[in-house]
């Protein structure tokens, strides 16, 4: 038999990795493993819609940056995401925000999409 490697589903390079783990710790807050994926996969889902790296998405859609411990479990999300394709959901969710911290008229005007870990996910209507 041979050994086939697979292509990854998004390939990044070790500082956009960098910079997508640390936008994951700072939005989750070092929650569980399927939280910091529902993360990285609205930043994987906002780059192949938009066309645009990752950085610029954690720009446009205006993620959190500020300086945080990296943990394995946001690393080990990205990679999931990013390199093996995993998904906690089949849908396109592409925004999320926790009301209990902040109200979002903006947000909820979204197609809704779930709930987990004191965010709620959305996806554009027409998608």
């Amino acid at each position: 038999p041979v050994a086939v490697e697979l292509a990854p589903r998004y390939a990044i390079t070790e500082a956009e990795r960098a910079e997508i783990v640390t936008a994951v710790v700072c939005e989750t807050g070092g929650q569980d493993p399927e939280a910091a994926m529902l993360v990285a996969q609205c930043i994987l889902n906002a780059a192949e819609r938009d066309g645009i790296r990752p950085g610029e998405v954690l720009e446009r859609y205006q993620y959190a940056d500020y300086p945080m411990e990296l943990t394995t479990t946001a690393f080990e999300a990205v990679a999931n995401v990013f390199d093996w394709g995993n998904t906690i959901t089949d849908e396109p969710i592409l925004f999320f925000y926790a009301p209990d911290l902040v109200q979002s008229d903006w947000h909820e005007s979204q197609r809704y999409v779930l709930t987990y870990a004191g965010h709620k996910y959305f996806a554009l209507w027409n998608e």
